[in-house]
């Protein structure tokens, strides 16, 4: 009887000790993301946020770990998370993922490195300022943006470089006609292009 007692503790304890070693050698559930700027080349020294939900990315809020810096081949990585959607902001001088890949298109497969390539565009900042007391709408590019309030300025942040037109049209206060322009203008990365009117 005591035999058998003492067989059944080593099995225990040797049943322990596999799991154990099973617990260590499993691969922890991470996600890398290699960033990449328009022409295919690696981003180095771009800042990475990690977020566990869309509305913590839109606040950047209740960021997931720290803040992660690409190495030499662009790459990041955020290791330990939770089997869910993740969503990031990587950012370096002018470029950045806004306009492109912001969120895994699934949960993370769990212990699996979830590899990911990141595109990083270049942008700035379209700026409107209404001198007039009357709304506007304003269209970007032929198609209607949003609508303002008079007196008041407006910022577009995140915008792809590039040739804008940009169209405003007064909703009320008119006496005829409403007041309707039309302004061309390039942004350059980094920049602000600013349209006043009427």
């Amino acid at each position: 009887m005591k035999m058998k007692k003492s067989i059944l503790i080593l099995i225990v304890f040797i049943g322990l000790a596999v799991l154990n070693s099973c617990k260590k050698d499993q691969t922890p559930t991470s996600l890398e993301l290699t960033l990449k700027d328009n022409l295919g080349n690696s981003v180095s020294g771009a800042s990475v946020k990690l977020y566990a939900s869309q509305t913590d990315w839109n606040n950047g809020s209740n960021q997931v770990g720290t803040t992660q810096f690409s190495d030499a081949t662009g790459k990041v990585k955020f290791n330990d998370l939770s089997n869910i959607k993740y969503y990031w902001f990587a950012e370096k001088d002018c470029q950045n993922n806004v306009n492109g890949a912001v969120t895994t298109t699934s949960a993370l497969t769990v212990n699996l490195n979830n590899a990911l390539n990141v595109i990083l565009s270049s942008t700035g900042i379209l700026k409107f300022v209404s001198t007039s007391s009357n709304p506007y709408r304003i269209f970007i590019n032929g198609t209607a943006a949003f609508d303002m309030n008079g007196g008041t300025t407006q910022y577009d942040n995140y915008m792809p470089i590039g040739s804008y037109t940009l169209r405003v049209l007064q909703l009320s206060g008119y006496a005829i006609s409403p007041t309707d322009k039309t302004y061309t203008g390039t942004l350059n990365c980094g920049s602000t292009l600013t349209i006043t009117f009427p």
